[in-house]
């Protein structure tokens, strides 16, 4: 009687036992993968030569037949093999076969062969996994990312004279000064408070021979943005708005950092430009130049800002021109500017009628194209004119 039958009368239920080559069916797959991989081949071709010196050498050179090496015995049976058979031995680890020659010491040595194989190949894939974090650590490493707002960004309250400085700097080291500009700006917060008592004694020791440390601390996307809106400014900003004949130190105009100021005139607003004041207060008198090459991209009138000229550089920043008591003849929207070029004359229209009780002046304003932030972005041009005025001077 069968057992089952047995179990059945008995009323024993039987276990299905389960198939564990079944389970087994996917590691085998890889092992079998493994052990025909190049890697695999080599590591038992390396084995097999180990193996074959290792019992030569036992040996002393003699076989177990009836004469030594192949000359007078059977080299089936032979510990001791000849050149050809170790030769064929290695052949045969690195094309996962066996040879005739080496037939018994090859597949005696399995088991060391299959470990040190089994090894080697563990090795390969530690360091290439190493490797593999190493380069991307070293390319996506994530570093500190800026946590700093953008109104902070667009007042601007970096200390004039520490641009030219850094710019000097930046030639004399071979560094590029716009990431040299933004690592200075990101190491001080971008200056949350006014900052005319900064110290620029230490600026070389502290930001410019330290530059590659200071500047791996950083996400290359965090710094990116930044850097490459301070590239663009100072690369495109080529004349005060203002000609040289006119603007002389405390002479026929003047200016100061207006930005964010209150203006009560005609409704509360919040001032984002310069305003570069005539102090004869004479309409008309003083002429308006372009700070950059662009394309005009606006001319006309509006009830706030009067007669105004809009000029697009090629890196995509607007520069705003308002106020004006007339516009340049023959100035049309599309047309192409150079820096310099004459856009209108100074005056104090818009306020919400044609020329208002205020202070005959220009009123600057800039947006660069930026990525940081979206919507229209505009910064305070302040620290810039300063720049150009100090360049001027020397």
């Amino acid at each position: 009687m069968r057992s089952r039958d047995i179990k059945r009368r008995q009323g024993i239920k039987s276990r299905p036992v389960k198939n564990r080559q079944k389970f087994k069916s996917i590691p085998l797959l890889v092992k079998n993968v493994l052990q025909k991989s190049p890697l695999a081949r080599l590591g038992a071709g390396l084995a097999a030569i180990k193996v074959y010196t290792f019992r030569a050498g036992r040996s002393g050179g003699r076989s177990r037949g009836s004469g030594e090496g192949f000359a007078g015995g059977d080299p089936r049976e032979s510990r001791t093999p000849f050149a050809k058979g170790r030769s064929r031995g290695v052949v045969a680890g690195l094309l996962g076969r066996h040879s005739r020659g080496g037939r018994y010491l090859f597949a005696s040595s399995r088991r060391n062969v299959f470990g040190i194989r089994e090894l080697f190949l563990r090795v390969c894939v530690v360091a290439a996994l190493l490797l593999v974090a190493a380069v991307g650590w070293r390319v996506i490493r994530p570093g500190v990312t800026l946590r700093v707002s953008a109104d902070t960004v667009a007042a601007f309250r970096v200390p004039h004279r520490a641009i030219g400085m850094l710019r000097g700097y930046a030639d004399s080291h071979g560094i590029p000064f716009p990431e040299l500009f933004a690592v200075f700006n990101a190491e001080n917060d971008f200056f949350p408070e006014k900052s005319a008592s900064y110290d620029l004694s230490r600026l070389e020791d502290m930001y410019v021979t330290n530059f590659r440390q200071i500047f791996r601390r950083y996400s290359r996307r965090s710094i990116a943005p930044y850097a490459e809106m301070f590239e663009n400014l100072f690369d495109e900003i080529e004349v005060f708005p203002i000609p040289t004949g006119w603007y002389e130190h405390d002479a026929s105009v003047m200016f100061g950092n207006s930005w964010g100021v209150e203006h009560n005139f005609q409704g509360n607003r919040t001032h984002m430009g310069t305003a570069i004041i005539d102090r004869e207060n004479i309409r008309g008198r003083v002429p308006v130049v372009s700070m950059t090459a662009g394309s005009v991209s606006d001319a006309g009138w509006c009830s706030q800002l009067g007669y105004f000229v809009g000029v697009t550089s090629r890196n995509g920043t607007y520069y705003l021109y308002a106020h004006l008591d007339s516009i340049a003849t023959g100035l049309l929207v599309g047309q192409n500017v150079a820096a310099g070029q004459l856009l209108g004359q100074m005056g104090n229209t818009g306020g919400g009628r044609g020329s208002s009780n205020f202070q005959v002046h220009l009123h600057l304003a800039i947006a660069p194209d930026v990525r940081f932030t979206r919507g229209q972005f505009w910064i305070n041009p302040y620290p810039l004119l300063r720049y150009i005025e100090d360049r001027r001077d020397v």
